[in-house]
């Protein structure tokens, strides 16, 4: 019966399921006693389980308002939703249930994968590389900041700040004098940078290394699949630049008070977390508006699809640069080192750039009508942070009216989803048998005007 059911679940729906059902449970355990140090409303602790389940890190209240119990139930919301929770999901099923042919289909929807034997195979590996990069990383962590904190506190802030940072979530739980010590603390930000790119490169990038590894321990050939290889090229490409134009705009403004190499660590490292993460060694109302739209932009690409990260993908970003390339080129065909990128997917690239577009000019709209006094940029960020899970604020989060908190609240839970899986979950059956019978109706070919 359980298996009937999942084969006929559309994938989008069952993780809008499971992202509400986590959120709510989060909210509901940071609402009991033990998690608080004083009262918290009941939509500021919606708000921090969603931000916190979306590995967003925008608050309305302060994480001080939260006890150790609370700040590990944000560690857990962190961990499940930077994982993916229909991820985490298959993960418990498979080493606790079989659900025969209905959860197979459901991870081979999910995953885009072929084989349920493949999917375990996946789902194996992704909690191992997670695993040991967190641990790796809190150990490394811990041996930076040993001599600033009791022992479990230490022990406790180093786990917290490693799955914040391979989430992609940005939330620190750091004292302030500590805060303030972060530009300078070079190793920290070697440990969390390493972790934020491991996060955000995915799970099967990083397995397709350790195939491409083990060939060459036994001197066979692998060949990269054409995802592996635009996210390497655009990370790289997504890292390097942003890195320079933020070194260039920021070096006699944000970082002026930084040596020369510290500026040039400081630029690396927040150019990787803008990408998803949101960890800024200074604070970003220091930066100047060149580096706040430079910062919009990479944060709006985002990380690789099946990462701990968010935006619209580096994937969908290299498919429009290269309809744009081909249209430019005379082309009709949108090829990728020498593979031809289907239509379907070419379509849903475009559809997914002008949906996340539209939601966030859509969502500024929003705040500019409810939050009256706020500024453009200040409502333009705040949005594009929510969309893209960047999580960054000038400062306007904390006055949000509970409208504009439920606004940012769905921006924030379609920015992790994704939006097109969003519009698609809701998209009734008959109207997606209504899309496969048009598919196979040819009309006439008429030629229109443009531009």
């Amino acid at each position: 019966m359980i298996s009937t059911t999942l084969a006929h679940l559309s994938p989008g729906r069952v993780i809008i399921a499971f992202t509400a059902f986590t959120i709510l449970l989060g909210a509901a355990l940071l609402a009991l006693p033990i998690a608080r140090v004083d009262a918290v409303s009941w939509i500021d602790l919606l708000f921090t389980a969603t931000s916190s389940t979306c590995v967003t890190g925008m608050f309305t209240v302060p994480l001080t308002h939260f006890t150790t119990f609370g700040h590990t139930v944000i560690l857990i919301l962190m961990q499940v939703g930077g994982l993916g929770l229909i991820t985490l999901t298959l993960f418990v099923l498979y080493m606790l249930f079989d659900l025969g042919f209905g959860t197979q289909l459901l991870a081979g929807q999910i995953l885009e994968i072929e084989s349920w034997k493949q999917a375990r195979r996946i789902l194996k590996y992704i909690m191992i590389i997670t695993l040991v990069s967190e641990l790796c990383g809190a150990a490394l962590i811990f041996c930076s900041i040993k001599d600033m904190y009791p022992l479990g506190k230490a022990l406790f802030l180093s786990l917290f700040h490693a799955v914040s940072c391979f989430c992609n979530a940005g939330i620190l739980l750091f004292d302030a004098s500590h805060v303030h010590q972060l530009p300078y603390s070079y190793g920290l930000l070697a440990v969390s940078s390493a972790l934020m790119i491991t996060g955000s490169l995915g799970f099967i990038t990083w397995i397709e290394l350790y195939k491409k590894y083990r060939s060459w321990r036994q001197s066979k050939r692998f060949c990269f699949s054409l995802s592996s290889k635009i996210i390497f090229w655009s990370t790289l490409f997504l890292i390097t630049v942003p890195a320079l134009l933020i070194l260039i705009l920021e070096h006699n403004n944000a970082f002026m008070h930084l040596s020369w190499p510290g500026k040039l660590i400081n630029a690396l490292s927040n150019s990787i977390a803008l990408r998803s993460t949101g960890f800024l060694t200074v604070p970003v109302a220091e930066f100047s508006m060149a580096s706040l739209l430079v910062i919009m932009v990479i944060s709006f690409i985002g990380a690789a699809p099946g990462s701990t990260g968010s935006g619209i993908k580096i994937t969908t970003f290299a498919i429009v640069a290269t309809i744009v390339r081909s249209a430019l080129a005379g082309r009709t065909a949108i090829n990728i080192k020498g593979r031809r990128i289907p239509k379907d997917q070419v379509l849903k690239s475009v559809a997914i750039l002008i949906i996340n577009a539209s939601a966030i000019i859509a969502t500024t709209f929003v705040l500019l009508i409810t939050q009256l006094n706020s500024d453009f940029l200040d409502s333009l960020l705040e949005a594009s942070s929510a969309l893209t899970n960047l999580g960054l604020t000038t400062g306007l989060t904390e006055t949000l009216l509970a409208s504009s908190k439920i606004f940012i609240m769905l921006g924030m839970i379609a920015g992790r989803i994704g939006s097109l899986t969003l519009v698609l979950a809701f998209r009734k059956q008959n109207a997606q048998a209504q899309a496969i019978t048009a598919e196979s109706i040819s009309y006439p070919e008429e030629r229109i005007m443009l531009g």
